[in-house]
């Protein structure tokens, strides 16, 4: 992408976004109005000072979400049409503000991803390219899963001299909650059709109470690809 495509990406910022913001900063009676507007002032600190001012605002919307994730980035129109939202969860301010911060970072590496750089047909955001621009901005992560396993004491100094404590929380009274992994299970089914789910790795020794056949492993279903991921988010 040469240099005059990305300072018209700067200002294609969509009119939806500001609008947002505004809303957020200025609504009565959310208790997530103060966090916005600080998560919102830090998007742009950290968009000028590690990415050169290179991306569009996004959406940041803020609240209760899946336990096994600490947020995400929604690729495309959203259900308000956003084409970039940035969701934090909010089930996990009991963590501090500096870690908070780094999730927000880490979520707007996708960003840069997503116009910048490489993800592949599949969509796979957690790959060597992320691991490397994320080492490049003080905080090691993990290739797939996206976990972040180390945060460099320079990148907490700098969460901390934009406001974000590596000691005071989010949320002061929240307790923080442990990441959950995603629960993976297969299908199991009988003769006549009917099906149990079970953890992988497990087998199922029951009989169909209506068929009175034993559960069976489909043959068409023992491909891995075909295993349902019933929480796919990750930690982020």
């Amino acid at each position: 992408m040469t240099e005059a495509m990305q300072r018209d990406m700067r200002s294609r910022t969509e009119p939806l976004i500001h609008a947002v913001r505004a809303h957020e900063h200025g609504a009565k009676g959310w208790s997530f109005s103060g966090i916005a507007a600080r998560m919102n002032r830090l998007y742009d600190q950290l968009n000028n000072d590690f990415f050169m001012g290179k991306l569009p605002k996004a959406l940041i919307s803020i609240g209760p979400d899946l336990i096994m994730r600490y947020g995400y980035y929604q690729v495309g129109r959203d259900g308000i049409g956003a084409k970039h939202r940035i969701h934090l969860n909010s089930r996990h301010f009991g963590r501090s503000e500096s870690d908070v911060g780094v999730t927000l970072l880490h979520e707007m590496i996708h960003v840069y991803q997503h116009l910048f750089g490489h993800v592949g047909h599949r969509h796979r955001y957690h790959n060597r390219e992320f691991v490397d621009i994320a080492g490049t901005l003080g905080f090691e992560s993990q290739v797939g899963s996206g976990v972040t396993k180390q945060v460099s004491g320079w990148l907490r100094t700098k969460l901390d001299q934009l406001g974000f404590s590596a000691f005071d929380k989010m949320i002061p009274d929240q307790q923080a909650k442990p990441i959950k992994k995603p629960l993976r299970k297969v299908m199991w089914k009988c003769i006549c059709g009917q099906e149990a789910w079970v953890e992988k790795g497990e087998c199922l020794d029951a009989v169909c109470k209506i068929c009175h056949s034993a559960f069976e492993r489909p043959q068409e279903l023992m491909d891995s690809k075909e295993e349902i991921d019933l929480a796919v988010a990750t930690a982020a």
